[in-house]
């Protein structure tokens, strides 16, 4: 007989909405997620180290988080009766829908085994990716200690590993014990490791609380600095070093973007001393070519305002001026700020 579609919508529409819901809500967090530390600045650095590990584990661990907040709603009894019984739901319909309280509460259940084993699987080539890409550099963003650190160190001797570890075998057990056959042969054994949820969401927690991924923003700083000789660079050069070292120390090496240009020479063309080595590999030659570092800027800045300060002669101001008013096709506004003695 063909299906009357009033009827299906009657006893099956409201069960397939909340179901899209769900799964929409699950998909857009998913993607978003793994957007994030894929494309954010802010995770640059991490996701250079670890690559799509990185992506993958969060935007599991996003999902993982979802639905381990809503598995147990359905099994609130008390609340359940509650609904049923108040006129808080007074539509028979969605009445009926808390008798489906169950199948959604296993839904959440594969749902969580399904992105549990995606969430290992992407840590344990993080583990792999923090030991063999060590740097010296980013030591405050890798888990490891050196380069070729064995990685089961990772999993046995941190929070986060430790405690990962431990939820998987809690879940295994209580995925096991949920099998028909078990709970047919022996209804005591499902309940007692179900009862393990307890132990489940305290592992969680803790897990989540030590799973500490710092985001360094690539909020970045042009220091442009032109002049005819390369004494006049001495007096500034001692403080620009030690800029630049703090923040590669800070894993924030993108910060501070300097460039020095050099407009005439007289044959010295580095400043003299080993302590300056980070500077002479960032002097140039010339004036700048104002046009292409605004293009440039604005590139990599789509969309956003990015500040100019200008301290120089009239000329200078005038032509970064000009070029500040202009439009470019990234969407990125300057605002012109100057300091002139001259």
């Amino acid at each position: 007989m063909a299906v009357s579609w009033r009827n299906w919508l009657a006893n099956e529409g409201v069960k397939h909405l909340c179901l899209l819901i769900w799964l929409s809500m699950n998909v857009l967090l998913f993607w978003k997620t793994f957007l994030l530390y894929n494309q954010g600045p802010e995770y640059h650095y991490l996701h250079q180290m670890l690559g799509l590990g990185l992506c993958l584990s969060r935007a599991s661990a996003s999902v993982l988080n979802l639905n381990c907040s809503l598995i147990l709603l359905p099994m609130c009894r008390i609340l359940l009766a509650y609904l049923r019984g108040s006129q808080k739901v007074p539509s028979r319909r969605t009445r009926r829908l808390l008798d489906k309280s169950r199948t959604f509460h296993i839904t959440c259940g594969v749902t969580i085994c399904i992105f549990s084993g995606v969430h290992v699987a992407a840590h344990l080539v993080n583990a792999l990716n923090f030991s063999v890409n060590y740097s010296e550099d980013f030591v405050e963003l890798n888990a490891a200690r050196y380069r070729n650190e064995d990685p089961r160190k990772l999993l046995f001797t941190t929070v986060p590993g430790l405690t990962g570890v431990c939820m998987v075998v809690v879940l295994f057990l209580m995925i096991t014990a949920s099998t028909y056959a078990i709970r047919v042969s022996n209804y005591d054994i499902f309940w007692y490791t179900h009862n393990l949820f307890f132990v489940f969401y305290m592992l969680l927690m803790l897990h989540v609380s030590g799973d500490d991924w710092k985001p360094y923003k690539l909020r970045r700083l042009y220091f442009i600095w032109v002049c005819r000789d390369i004494q006049s660079f001495h007096w500034f050069a001692d403080l620009l070093c030690m800029l630049h070292n703090k923040f590669w120390q800070e894993n924030r090496p993108d910060y501070v973007n300097i460039r020095l240009y050099l407009s005439q020479t007289d044959g010295i063309q580095k400043i003299i001393g080993e302590k300056y080595h980070a500077l002479n590999s960032r002097l140039f030659i010339g004036r700048p070519r104002w046009k292409l570092l605004f293009d440039e800027i604005a590139k990599y800045n789509r969309g956003k305002t990015v500040g100019v300060f200008c301290c120089g002669p009239n000329s200078l101001s005038k032509t970064l001026h000009k070029l500040s008013n202009q439009n470019n096709s990234y969407g990125t506004r300057f605002e012109y700020n100057k300091e002139s003695f001259s």
